[in-house]
C-alpha cells in the first residue's frame, strides 16, 4: 500500500531555502590619534615608547576595517619649515618606534591627509608610508594614495581628503565627485575620511557656510559629504575640529562629522570637549554598503593624553544632542547605550537640506504637521523618501503665472485646434454622464467642460509634478503662500496616506481630472458613482466634485459676465480674471458648437451670454 506524505512536509521537502544575507562590513573608526613627539623636545614623547597609551582601549579597536586619522608622521630625523624663529607653532614627528602601538592597538588603516601630514616635508610622509607598509598598516594620504580590501569577496576602497592639494582636496567638489566615482566603478563599497572644520572647544556645531581656521578655507563640510555620498561613497568619516561633532545619515549612509581627540599624547588640548571622544563601530550592509546599525563607545583622555574608557559615557549624550540640533530629522537616532541606528524611510528626500533657511523652515513645517496628528515616524518616511526634494521650478511659475499674462496672450494658450477638438470629443463621449450631473447639480454642461478643457485639456494632461512636492517647496521656499500650502500639504497626506509621493498634479499642487486642491477635495469631493470613494481620477467623481463645488459657491445659471452669480463662481474655482474670462468664452463656444447656431443667434444655453460679445468683455 502506497504511503502518502502529508502535505506540510511535502512542501518543506521542496521549498527552496533562502540564502542567509551575508554578515556585515564592520567598519571602526576613531577620530585623532598623535602617539607623542620627539620634536620639539622628547618631552613630548610617552615613557616606555608609548605601550599604555592604546592598551586601555584595545578590546574596542576591532573589526573589518579599523580606522584612525594619524596626525603626524611617522619619522627618526628630518627637518621642519613649519616653524620659523620667533613663530609659536604646531610641529610633529612621532619615532617610527612608536607605530608598532598602532599595529598592537588593531589599526588596519590610517589617513595621511591633514594638516600635519607634511610637519617634516615629503620625506616625512615617504617615511611614515614606508613605516605603515612594512607594518601590513594600510593608509590614504597624497593624491592618488587609496587604501584597498577585499573583505568576504567584496572590494572596499578607503579614500582621504583634507584642505590641501597634497592630499586629496575636499575644498574642490567636483574633483572629490570624480574622485569617488571613479573609486565606486571598480569597488563594491567606497569609504571616505576628511580632515576639515574650524578647531577647539567652540567648533562642535557643522555650519552650512564654508569653514575657516584663521584665513584658511577648511570646506563646506555638509556639502561635501552629500557630494561624496551622491557619487557613490558608503561611509563618510570627519575628523579635525578636534572635538566630538553629530552624527547625520543621507541616503541611507552614516556621516560622522568629528570623532574627536581619540589619542593624542603631550602637545595637545585636552580640557573639557577636548579630551571627550568615541570610537564608532558601524555595520554596513554587505550587498551594496548601506548603513545598518553603529554603536558609540565612549573614550576620554586626560593629563597629558592617552585613551581611556569613559565612564561617565558623556559621548553618547553630547553626540545626540549634537546631531539632533545640527540635522534634525536627518540625525542618527542614538538610544542611551549608544546604539545608533538611521531615521525612518530613505534617509534622502528633502530631510538633509544644504541651506540653513530651507532646514529651519522643514524642521517648523513638520512640527506644525506633528501638532496636527501625523506621527513622527511617518513623516520621516515621508519626507525622507527619495522622491522627495525641492522644485525651484514650482517658485518660479507663483511668481510668474501664466494667468498674470495679457488676457489675449493667455487666450492663444488654449484656443488651439487640438485642444477643442479634444473638447468636442469629450462634450460627445461623455454626454450622458454630463448631462447626469447637469440635472443633479443645475451647473451647465458646457462650462463643466470649459473647465476641463482648462484644466486637464479634457483629462489628457492631468499633471506631472508630484503635489506633495510641489506644497513642501512653496512651504520652504515660497514664504508668501507658506500657510496655505501647509494647510493644503497636511489636507494631502491625510487623503492620501498609503503614498502622498505619488499623487500627480499642477505646480500649485491641485490634483485630479478636474484639479482639486486638496482641501477641496475633503470639503466638495463627491462620490459619484457609489464605490465607496471619492476619486478625482474617474470622470464620474471628477465631473460631479466641479460642479457641487461650483453650485455650493453659489453658481446659478444665466448671464456670465463679471459680477453674476456664474462668474464668480468659477472665479472661486481659480481666481483669475483671466481664467474666469476664459472659461466663459470657451463655455459659449461649445454651446454655439452643439446647437449648430451662429454667433449672431442671441444667447447661448450654456452662459446666457448674448453671442456677439465674449464673456468678460465688459472688464
Amino acid at each position: 500500500m502506497t504511503r502518502l506524505l502529508p502535505i506540510t512536509l511535502l512542501l518543506f521537502s521542496f521549498a527552496t531555502p533562502v540564502p542567509a544575507a551575508p554578515p556585515p562590513l564592520v567598519v571602526t573608526a576613531v577620530g585623532d590619534v598623535n602617539l607623542g613627539s620627539a620634536y620639539p623636545s622628547g618631552d613630548y614623547l610617552p615613557a616606555d615608547q608609548g605601550r599604555t597609551l592604546l592598551a586601555p582601549v584595545r578590546r574596542w579597536l576591532s573589526g573589518d576595517i579599523v580606522f584612525g586619522n594619524l596626525e603626524g608622521p611617522l619619522a627618526d630625523g628630518g627637518t621642519t619649515d613649519k616653524c620659523g624663529p620667533g613663530v609659536g607653532c604646531y610641529a610633529f614627528r612621532t619615532p617610527t618606534a612608536f607605530a608598532t602601538r598602532l599595529v598592537e592597538a588593531g589599526f588596519t588603516v590610517m589617513s595621511l591627509a591633514n594638516n600635519h601630514a607634511l610637519d617634516f616635508g615629503e620625506e616625512g610622509r615617504r617615511s611614515t608610508m614606508q613605516v605603515l607598509d612594512r607594518l601590513g598598516i594600510a593608509h590614504s594620504g597624497p593624491p592618488g594614495d587609496v587604501a584597498g580590501f577585499t573583505i568576504r569577496g567584496r572590494s572596499v576602497a578607503l579614500v582621504a581628503f583634507t584642505t590641501a592639494e597634497h592630499s586629496h582636496n575636499l575644498l574642490d567638489l567636483e574633483a572629490s565627485r570624480q574622485v569617488v566615482e571613479e573609486l565606486a566603478a571598480r569597488h563594491d563599497i567606497v569609504l571616505v575620511s576628511f580632515h576639515g572644520g574650524r578647531e577647539g572647544r567652540t567648533a562642535a556645531h557643522v555650519p552650512y557656510a564654508l569653514e575657516k581656521l584663521g584665513n584658511e578655507p577648511r570646506g563646506e563640510l555638509r556639502r561635501f559629504a552629500h557630494t561624496v555620498i551622491d557619487a557613490g561613497a558608503d561611509l563618510v568619516l570627519g575628523h579635525g575640529p578636534h572635538v566630538l561633532r553629530g552624527l547625520e545619515v543621507y541616503r541611507r549612509r552614516l556621516v560622522a562629522y568629528s570623532l574627536g581627540n581619540f589619542c593624542t599624547y603631550g602637545r595637545f588640548s585636552l580640557g573639557g570637549p577636548l579630551g571627550i571622544a568615541a570610537v564608532l563601530r558601524v555595520e554596513l550592509a554587505a550587498d551594496d554598503g548601506r548603513f545598518l546599525a553603529a554603536r558609540i563607545v565612549p573614550t576620554r583622555q586626560q593629563g597629558r593624553g592617552g585613551a581611556l574608557p569613559d565612564r561617565q559615557r558623556r559621548a553618547i549624550a553630547l553626540l545626540r544632542k549634537l546631531s539632533r540640533e545640527d540635522f534634525g530629522p536627518a540625525a542618527a537616532r542614538i538610544d542611551d547605550r549608544g546604539r545608533v541606528s538611521a531615521p525612518p524611510g530613505d534617509g534622502a528626500g528633502v530631510l538633509s537640506l544644504l541651506e540653513e533657511r530651507q532646514n529651519l523652515a522643514l524642521r517648523n513645517l513638520l512640527q506644525w504637521l506633528q501638532k496636527q496628528g501625523f506621527a513622527e515616524e511617518q513623516l520621516l518616511r515621508w519626507f525622507g523618501d527619495r522622491r522627495a526634494r525641492l522644485l525651484p521650478e514650482v517658485v518660479e511659475r507663483f511668481r510668474h503665472p501664466a494667468e498674470k499674462r495679457s488676457y489675449p496672450a493667455y487666450r492663444s494658450l488654449f484656443f488651439k485646434p487640438a485642444l477643442l477638438q479634444a473638447a468636442a470629443d469629450f462634450l460627445q463621449q461623455r454626454a450622458d454622464l454630463l448631462a447626469a450631473v447637469e440635472k443633479s447639480y443645475g451647473v451647465d454642461r458646457h462650462l463643466l467642460a470649459a473647465i476641463v478643457a482648462t484644466e486637464t485639456h479634457c483629462g489628457k494632461k492631468p499633471g506631472t509634478i508630484p503635489a506633495f512636492n510641489a506644497l513642501t517647496t512653496v512651504v520652504i521656499d515660497y514664504p508668501r503662500r507658506s500657510r496655505w500650502a501647509r494647510r493644503e500639504l497636511a489636507q494631502l497626506l491625510k487623503l492620501y496616506r498609503d503614498d502622498p509621493l505619488g499623487v500627480l498634479g499642477s505646480y500649485a499642487g491641485a490634483v485630479g481630472l478636474v484639479q482639486f486642491m486638496p482641501s477641496s477635495i475633503r470639503a466638495y469631493g463627491v462620490d459619484y458613482d457609489h464605490d465607496g470613494r471619492i476619486d478625482l481620477a474617474r470622470w464620474p467623481d471628477a465631473l460631479a466634485s466641479a460642479a457641487n463645488y461650483l453650485k455650493r459657491h453659489g453658481y446659478r445659471r444665466g448671464p456670465y459676465r463679471r459680477g453674476t452669480a456664474a462668474y464668480r463662481a468659477v472665479f472661486r474655482y481659480n481666481p483669475s480674471h483671466n481664467y474666469a474670462r476664459l472659461v466663459g468664452e470657451l463655455a459659449a463656444r461649445f454651446a454655439r458648437t452643439a446647437t449648430g447656431k451662429s454667433p449672431a443667434a442671441g444667447k447661448t444655453p450654456a452662459t446666457g451670454t448674448a453671442s456677439g460679445r465674449p464673456p468678460g468683455a465688459a472688464e
